[in-house]
């Protein structure tokens, strides 16, 4: 009887293990799948999350990469219009150099007559306007001398390193009247209505 007892008892300890362990499987399972998919459902969204960042990156980097070659281009183009217009006052500069001796001669003199100040300056030119200039200098002391004036100007041995003008020499004062330093005056004075004129 008691060997009948202890047998039972022993089957029904072992059932409810059973039972429990089933229960506690099934949990566990459940546990599991839930586990899972809110796993796959956070990877989902990471996933997502990490292309919608890459898609952002990816548009602000094309805007950034639109931004400087619109930037670029527009740089480019400023720098083509400058160029274009310094060229236009080269091209000036050129023209002025070349021009007849008489033409010369007369722009000189009203330009050397508005500078002197005492009578008694050295005038500075290009060994290739030498020449021409003796005949200048003569002439601007004549006037001066005409005028009640000292007419005493002088020509430098030495030349100048100009294209074309004059430097005029004071102890105390320079002028550079030089075709270049009028030129340059000019382009600084005019270059957004010569800019306007090449490209309106």
């Amino acid at each position: 009887m008691m060997a009948q007892e202890l047998t039972e008892l022993t089957s029904r300890i072992m059932e409810a293990a059973r039972e429990e362990a089933a229960a506690i499987a099934a949990q566990s399972r459940e546990e599991a799948q839930r586990l899972a998919a809110d796993f796959r459902k956070e990877t989902t969204e990471k996933v997502e999350a990490i292309r919608e960042e890459y898609r952002r990156r990816g548009e602000e980097e094309a805007r950034r990469l639109i931004r400087e070659a619109e930037l670029e281009a527009k740089l480019r183009l400023l720098q083509t219009k400058q160029e274009l217009v310094h060229a236009a006052f080269e091209q000036a500069l050129d023209a002025l150099t070349a021009m007849p001796a008489a033409e010369k001669a007369a722009l000189y003199q009203e330009l050397l007559w508005a500078a002197v100040e005492s009578g008694e300056e050295t005038i500075a030119v290009s060994a290739a306007e030498r020449e021409l200039w003796q005949k200048i200098i003569a002439q601007v002391n004549q006037e001066l001398v005409k005028n009640g004036r000292s007419g005493n100007l002088q020509l430098r041995p030495e030349p100048a390193a100009i294209r074309g003008g004059f430097l005029l020499l004071s102890s105390n004062y320079e002028v550079n009247a030089s075709l270049e330093s009028i030129v340059a005056d000019l382009e600084d004075r005019f270059f957004p209505e010569v800019a306007g004129i090449l490209f309106s």
